[in-house]
């Protein structure tokens, strides 16, 4: 059982597998708080593993974290695997066009979709929902996801 506190974080949709059928081929990308590690991943996106969240190459993830991977900042960028608490995690907001992300809230929640416009001074994204619609989002109200390449 998930602790009451997990369900109101900014990774409730996660652990509380709403969306966990769109993360057996896509990883959600995540950002990591400057508490965990002293802020050595601070500043860095994380990708959850594939296809489970909460498995990982170092083992299943215990309660309350999530299984996830990055590349090492040093030489070669070998894939580094953590179990990070979901309380250190929030979901990694998107840079530029182009890129895809899951809708978190409101109609269109759960559906993934590549952002048409991003504006980051204000923090929100235009996406495409159908050929003559176009929505607009707070970064908050999505999170930036990549197709898995296994």
């Amino acid at each position: 059982k998930i602790p009451a506190y997990f369900i109101i974080g900014p990774l409730a949709w996660l652990m509380n597998k709403e969306f966990s059928s769109k993360f057996t081929t896509y990883h959600a990308m995540l950002k990591v708080s400057p508490s965990f590690m002293g802020g050595r991943l601070h500043n860095r996106f994380v990708s959850t593993a594939c296809p489970d969240p909460f498995l990982g190459q170092n083992g299943p993830a215990p309660e309350g974290c999530v299984a996830v991977f990055c590349s090492s900042n040093g030489a070669g960028a070998a894939m580094q695997h953590y179990h990070i608490s979901a309380m250190d995690l929030s979901p990694a907001p998107p840079r530029k066009k182009n890129q895809q992300c899951i809708i978190l809230d409101g109609s269109h929640r759960g559906s993934i979709v590549n952002i048409a416009k991003c504006y980051l001074k204000k923090n929100t994204v235009d996406i495409i929902i159908a050929p003559s619609t176009l929505v607009n989002l707070r970064f908050d109200q999505i999170c930036l996801v990549e197709q898995s390449h296994m």
